[in-house]
């Protein structure tokens, strides 16, 4: 294998996910530019509501993620909260995160080899404490498996998400390069972090699209 990788594991998540107000409302300016990209009006809506309204580069990433589902259908506001409230059962919401080290001067082939490791890396992990983490890989599956790559500022960046993460109860994986091609051995390359989205918000929440 061409990587060298390092693997956190968090503890069990001790934090509950951020309740949505009972009325959501869209923000109308994240709508507009959704609008005007060519995406539905049901489509958007959907969008943001499932990415907690955090601007139009997260929902329509939503979006693409999820484009094999009927994600014109109409969407009615009202009765998905009414059962969002009433619905103790209801399942949770899970994601994989990659945060890339923008510093580093990586083509786009070397960022994707970088970000496949990242994701198997820390499958793997998942898929070895299976009495752990079971539920949430059957609940990300079940749900489209939903990945987004964003943008980290260093190195050091990396590592303070990945402290972050599992302070937070999140599991991670770090990738670091063995260096054969662009970059220097041992670089830090991309942090993978998965878990409920609203708590992974709490860590990435304010990286931008990659």
């Amino acid at each position: 294998m061409d990587e060298e990788r390092q693997a956190g594991d968090g503890q069990e998540n001790p934090t509950e996910p951020v309740a949505r107000p009972q009325r959501w409302t869209p923000n109308e300016h994240y709508l507009k530019v959704l609008l005007g990209m060519g995406i539905s009006r049901n489509a958007a809506l959907k969008a943001l509501y499932y990415t907690g309204n955090q601007g139009p580069d997260f929902a329509a990433a939503w979006i693409f993620e999820n484009n094999d589902t009927d994600i014109d259908a109409p969407f009615d506001m009202e009765d998905l909260e009414e059962s969002d409230t009433e619905d103790d059962d209801a399942p949770e919401m899970y994601k994989m995160v990659f945060a890339v080290n923008c510093a580093l001067d990586m083509g786009t082939g070397k960022i994707a080899a970088q970000v496949a490791h990242a994701c198997i890396g820390l499958h793997r992990i998942l898929l070895q404490d299976e009495s752990k983490y079971a539920s949430m890989l059957v609940l990300w599956e079940e749900f489209g498996e939903t990945k987004i790559a964003l943008k980290a500022n260093s190195a050091d960046h990396l590592m303070e998400l990945q402290q972050k993460a599992l302070s937070l109860g999140l599991p991670t994986y770090l990738v670091e390069d063995a260096g054969r091609t662009q970059i220097a051995p041992g670089s830090v390359t991309v942090l993978a972090i998965m878990g409920q989205m609203d708590i992974v918000d709490q860590v990435t929440g304010g990286l931008r699209l990659l």
